[in-house]
């Protein structure tokens, strides 16, 4: 088990280095706002959806079946545009609390009601929160403290898998992040009798990573979409948290799913910079 964990990191570590482009860490980047290709997506919609791309990321168990289109969203960054990958030593120089947000807006040099401090602001906000009942969360600011994180979260005898979200295309097509309607060509497969500890990318000045699982009632799929015209598959993981019941009435996937606030099970996909954690 031991020699399959340090595959995993291995596995990791280059995994991070192909999503982040590694600068000096006194960059002032922020993550940028999110593009859509400049695609007109109205003809997409029906009357009283969002237009927020962004937002199509959500469903629920009932869609987890063969044969079933969904409208999604699989954004992925500019390589350009993305904030550095820090060591844990440049990290642990940069004070990483809600506490000392003005101090960290001086020190990027970003004023407090711009969008950028505003981000800022709220992923400190995310990162400094108590955990909520039957949830484990933190937040990894280099590499080598997400590893760690991951191994005192997850095990450190465990055997692991790291899984993202990979869109293929044939090669004579392009890949199109933009929204699109899939479908599922295969029954979702569900990985059952696992650990889930999913990690999502944060607007801030350098990567940081939110990583959070719960403890029960969570169900976790390998997908297979394929889009209409058939020219591109997204394979991957999903989620589906079984019970909403602490979850903010506010959360934006009751509104997507026009559904009443921490009543059902949410579903969602993971954009392609996420990385999932299960254990095997």
């Amino acid at each position: 088990m031991a020699s399959t964990f340090r595959l995993s990191i291995s596995f990791l570590t280059l995994l991070l280095f192909s999503l982040w482009v590694v600068e000096a860490h006194t960059s002032r980047k922020l993550i940028s706002i999110k593009e859509n290709e400049g695609q007109d997506i109205s003809h997409l919609l029906k009357d009283g959806e969002f237009d927020d791309p962004s937002l199509y990321m959500y469903f629920t168990p009932n869609d987890l079946k063969l044969g079933t289109k969904l409208l999604i969203y699989f954004y992925k960054n500019d390589l350009q545009k993305l904030p550095p990958l820090l060591t844990r030593q440049q990290a642990d120089l940069i004070p990483f609390t809600k506490s000392k947000l003005d101090f960290l807006l001086d020190h990027f040099s970003i004023t407090k009601d711009s969008p950028q401090g505003k981000a800022i602001k709220e992923t400190l906000g995310h990162c400094d929160a108590k955990d909520i009942e039957g949830e484990h969360k933190f937040c990894g600011t280099s590499l080598e403290s997400l590893i760690d994180l991951v191994k005192e979260t997850m095990g450190y005898n465990v055997d692991l898998k790291v899984m993202t979200t990979r869109v293929m295309v044939t090669a004579q097509n392009s890949i199109s992040y933009a929204l699109h309607n899939y479908t599922f060509v295969e029954a979702p497969k569900e990985l059952v009798g696992i650990k889930m500890l999913g990690c999502h990318r944060m607007l801030y000045p350098y990567a940081v990573y939110y990583c959070h699982g719960h403890k029960g009632g969570s169900r976790v799929f390998e997908v297979n979409l394929v889009t209409d015209d058939g020219r591109q598959r997204v394979v991957g993981p999903a989620v589906c948290h079984m019970d909403t019941s602490t979850w903010d009435a506010d959360h934006v996937a009751f509104k997507v799913l026009k559904m009443e606030p921490r009543s059902a099970p949410v579903c969602h996909f993971f954009p392609l910079d996420n990385i999932v954690w299960v254990t095997k």
